[in-house]
């Protein structure tokens, strides 16, 4: 038997065009492997952080880069693993099915699909379930309240889809409470077959009510910034 990888597959870093991350590559990947990981994929809003410039950090530490994105589809956030740069290009559901087709080494995941918030999958998600191989369980959850990741659980097994665990790691304080153990060998195309055959068990904790507020400020915080960011630019290049 393979031996069980521990993965995260959904996490930012200070590259994201999108988000102000505090964290670079760097420290993720140090974070990563002082927690035990494996594997890593570096999810960033719209665009493909390309592993080789990091590859030798990362191997030297025990942990292997599957390229990834958070792609934004309609105006709704859609995880693809193992893609290349064609994925940053993605705008429509219909352009998702064409690449898909395309790409069969590749794995969609839906993220966080039923969290109250506009980016996040919805219905959308049920109008293309035949779109994604997997649906998130999210890290961002509390003891005694988990309805939204009880209904992706609930979905994926309706639907029979691969539930994922990850952290969405936007701050380094929120890596390490969700992952998911593969059973695989450390290759990502061992990685995706075996996510795609359901060859793999989700490792989960709630968050404290003291992170969670941590991260609604954070988040509220990075908003401004990054709309400010996006007002300046857009006045600079007129």
């Amino acid at each position: 038997m393979a031996k069980m990888l521990k993965a995260d597959f959904h996490a930012h870093t200070a590259s994201d065009p999108f988000d102000t991350i505090p964290h670079d590559e760097a420290a993720l990947i140090d974070l990563a492997a002082a927690q035990g990981y494996e594997v890593l994929t570096i999810t960033n809003h719209g665009q493909r952080l390309d592993p080789a410039c990091l590859a030798e950090r990362a191997a030297a530490k025990g942990i292997m880069l599957i390229p990834g994105i958070e792609a934004w589809i309609e105006g709704k956030h859609v995880v693809l693993l193992n893609c290349d740069e064609a994925a940053e290009r993605l705008r429509t559901f219909a352009d998702l099915r064409s690449y898909r087709e395309s790409h069969p080494e590749a794995f969609v995941l839906a993220p966080h699909p039923f969290y109250p918030k506009k980016h996040c999958l919805g219905d959308d998600f049920l109008r293309n379930i035949d779109l994604f191989d997997g649906v998130e369980f999210s890290h961002l959850y509390l003891r005694g309240f988990n309805r939204f990741n009880a209904r992706a659980a609930e979905t994926a097994r309706k639907h029979g889809k691969t539930l994922v665990g990850t952290s969405d790691c936007h701050r380094l304080y929120q890596f390490g409470s969700t992952f998911t153990l593969v059973d695989a060998a450390k290759t990502p195309e061992a990685i995706v077959a075996a996510l795609k055959a359901g060859k793999c068990q989700i490792v989960s904790r709630p968050v404290s009510l003291a992170n969670v507020f941590r991260l609604f400020l954070a988040m509220m915080a990075g908003g401004e910034l990054a709309r400010l960011r996006r007002f300046l630019l857009a006045r600079l290049r007129r």
